[in-house]
């Protein structure tokens, strides 16, 4: 299993990319055009910070009272780079949600470009 090392919001990681295959399948032309062109675009996450307080701030900090998020890694924690098989390029950093552990947080981008906040089943 490869990884990514990438800075991300100031704090440095190492994350494992998983691939989604069938079984006994290797991965598809998409799949490993979505990771490189990833890795040569790694301020994408960073970009999508804002949507991220956003998403943050609407499922849990407004029920607390809190409208800023002053640490952002108190509430989510990135965990793994996943590549669903899809036509499109598309990745997502899979994180842990201190508001929703089940089902945790994914940052989707589709074609190098931010798409979505929400539940890991957007690519599970």
């Amino acid at each position: 299993m490869s990884k990514i090392k990438a800075e991300i919001w100031g704090r440095e990681f190492e994350l494992p990319i998983i691939v989604k295959k069938f079984s006994g399948e290797d991965s598809t032309e998409t799949q490993k055009e979505a990771v490189e062109r990833f890795k040569n675009n790694l301020q994408l996450i960073n970009a999508a910070k804002p949507e991220v307080v956003k998403y943050i701030l609407e499922n849990g900090l407004k029920d607390n009272g809190i409208t800023v998020v002053d640490n952002i890694f108190k509430y989510v924690i990135p965990k793994t780079i996943s590549v669903p098989q899809v036509k499109e390029r598309v990745v997502a950093v899979m994180c842990d949600f201190k508001f929703d552990m089940e089902n945790g947080l994914a940052i989707v981008f589709e074609n190098e470009k931010f798409k979505e906040v929400g539940y890991q089943d957007l690519v599970l």
